[in-house]
């Protein structure tokens, strides 16, 4: 069983003052605690605010928010789209100070309705060896969402240059290194607060050419209701970005009536910007914005440049009109453009939701010179494609005595790579726990787990999932009959995940506590399918553990204890 080194991080030189678009005196808050903590840690020289890839650790285990922290985050000013909600977080403390004074900047991360906003940010001055004094943090931001706003805070960055060092708090509750920490897996806090929109509204009932009211294209026509407009009469519609501003202005209609609701109608203009746009629709000082995304020329791209006949050809694209059908196949020399189709059997697929495809494609027409997708958009059809070279299994280099010429011939590669397997394997031996003498008063006993090792040898995109089940000990026999037993609710664990050399999935290790009964299973460790690594699949080994902790009474009988803990792999 590895040994281990349970150490309390100091965070020596160091300052964690909390600040953002203006620090204000220091006031009490009577709200909540923030979860996880915070992880003192060094990165590369200009490396980015957010960067998971740190140098180094300076703490072993999370360090607190600050000793009983209070955060307490509230919003006030506009409740209509268009307006600026401002935003005030107050807390009575920060984190301790382990050091000498010290100083830097402050960024604090927050997103509205998931969506992050740029970090609020300011110079702070921390005292040395002391807790952090309380403050306030005020900023503001747009609003372009009507109903529900939630605002939360996701956490704050110190970067203090003159020590190199940078200072993460978050809601991550696991402080493993290497492993799972506030820095390698960010977790947003459980500070947040809810607002609501209720200004005037355009809602969009259709698109042409489209299924959806999500995306269009340039030449669509949206049209869409409003209500809870002021007053009767016209307005203007324009297709801005997600703040209202920067617009494209286009054909377009608004009709309002006396009680507030009424409708209209904008033509894509031909130059409108792509990507993630607003409908906005003004009418005096009323204001509604409605998210659109408007799609850019579709693109195609295939996992291999060319090949013979026969060549299984992966093809991806980005930029389809959403949930329709998009006609893959190959194609010859051009011009015209599009050019003309070869004689390969066409396939058809589907764009999904954000308008990208995949599909695979069959080549074995020799005039093959391009690779394309293709669909009818109303009057007029969408076309992309990408170069294919089609080799044959003979070329001439030279003609007769010619002293010039040459040719190339494709060899395609192909592999099959075989998944492993999922699987798991313990150290030999049982647990052993610490031995109690009894003494009047109830005891601990401790222990941790034989090392367990999680084998993912898959390569696949799927995750894994390790629990434990504790069916409580059973001891010597009892005079009446049966046996003294310690329930399973006696016994406390605290998980450690450690992936190994060839692992980058992220491993999330379970929180600790106690078995409730029998039945009752507990997380381990996991990989979850979003927590894959770079290479984008799962695979490498995880080394698993945990602390153990059995509490037994006073009066519990003397004599050898025996009980099961189940982990169970999926």
């Amino acid at each position: 069983m590895r040994s281990r080194i349970r150490t309390v991080a100091t965070m020596a030189g160091l300052s964690l003052l909390a600040t953002s678009a203006g620090i204000v005196g220091a006031s009490s808050a009577s709200a909540a605690t923030p979860v996880g903590g915070c992880w003192v840690y060094t990165v590369d020289a200009g490396a980015p605010l957010e960067t998971t890839a740190m140098t180094g650790s300076l703490t072993q285990t999370l360090a607190s928010w600050g000793t009983d922290a209070d955060y307490n985050l509230t919003t006030s000013g506009a409740t209509a789209p268009g307006g600026t909600r401002n935003v005030s977080l107050t807390f009575n403390t920060g984190p301790t100070n382990g050091g000498p004074a010290a100083s830097g900047t402050a960024y604090y991360y927050f997103s509205v309705n998931g969506s992050n906003l740029a970090p609020f940010e300011t110079a702070f001055n921390a005292p040395a060896f002391g807790p952090i004094p309380g403050g306030t943090v005020n900023g503001s931001f747009p609003i372009t969402a009507s109903g529900s706003n939630e605002v939360r805070l996701r956490k704050v960055i110190y970067d203090i240059p003159s020590f190199g060092v940078r200072v993460q708090c978050n809601g991550q509750t696991s402080g493993v290194n290497p492993g799972v920490n506030p820095v390698s897996t960010p977790v947003d806090t459980n500070i947040a607060t809810s607002f609501n929109v209720v200004g005037p509204t355009a809602t969009i009932t259709s698109v042409s050419n489209q299924v959806v009211t999500t995306a269009a294209r340039r030449g669509d026509a949206i049209s869409f209701d409003l209500t809870l407009f002021g007053a009767a009469g016209t307005g203007t519609v324009e297709l801005c970005n997600v703040s209202g501003t920067a617009c494209d202005a286009g054909a377009g209609s608004v009709s309002i009536a006396s009680n507030g609701t009424g409708s209209g109608s904008l033509t894509v203009p031909a130059a409108a910007t792509t990507g993630s746009r607003s409908l906005k629709v003004t009418s005096g000082s009323d204001v509604s914005l409605t998210p659109i995304t408007i799609l850019g020329n579709p693109t195609v791209a295939t996992n291999v440049a060319g090949g013979g006949a026969g060549t299984v050809v992966t093809v991806t694209g980005t930029n389809w009109d959403p949930s329709q059908a998009v006609t893959i196949g190959g194609y010859k020399a051009g011009p015209p453009f599009p050019p003309g189709a070869t004689a390969d059997p066409t396939v058809s697929t589907t764009a999904n939701a954000a308008g990208n495809i995949s599909a695979t494609f069959t080549v074995n027409d020799s005039t093959t010179a391009y690779i394309g997708g293709s669909r009818v958009h109303g009057a007029t059809q969408i076309f992309a494609s990408t170069a294919f070279s089609f080799s044959g299994d003979a070329c001439t280099a030279k003609v007769g005595l010619s002293a010039t010429g040459s040719c190339a011939l494709l060899e395609t590669v192909d592999l099959t790579v075989v998944a492993g397997d999922l699987k798991m394997s313990k150290e030999a031996g049982n647990v052993a726990m610490s031995g109690i003498s009894l003494d009047g008063t109830d005891q601990t006993s401790t222990g941790n787990l034989q090392d367990v090792t999680v084998k993912d040898y898959r390569g696949g995109t799927l995750g894994w999932s390790l629990v434990g089940r504790f069916s409580g000990l059973t001891g010597p026999a009892k005079a009446s009959g049966g046996n003294f037993t310690i329930a399973p609710s006696n016994l406390t664990w605290t998980p450690s995940c450690d992936a190994q050399a060839n692992n980058d999935d992220t491993v999330v290790a379970g929180s600790a506590g106690s078995f409730a009964d029998a039945s009752t299973d507990l997380p381990l460790c996991s990989v979850a399918t979003s927590g894959l690594g770079a290479d984008e699949t799962s695979g490498g080994d995880t080394l698993a553990d945990a602390d153990l902790s059995l509490s037994v009474d006073s009066g519990q009988a003397a004599g050898n204890y025996t009980g099961l803990l189940t982990l169970t792999l999926s």
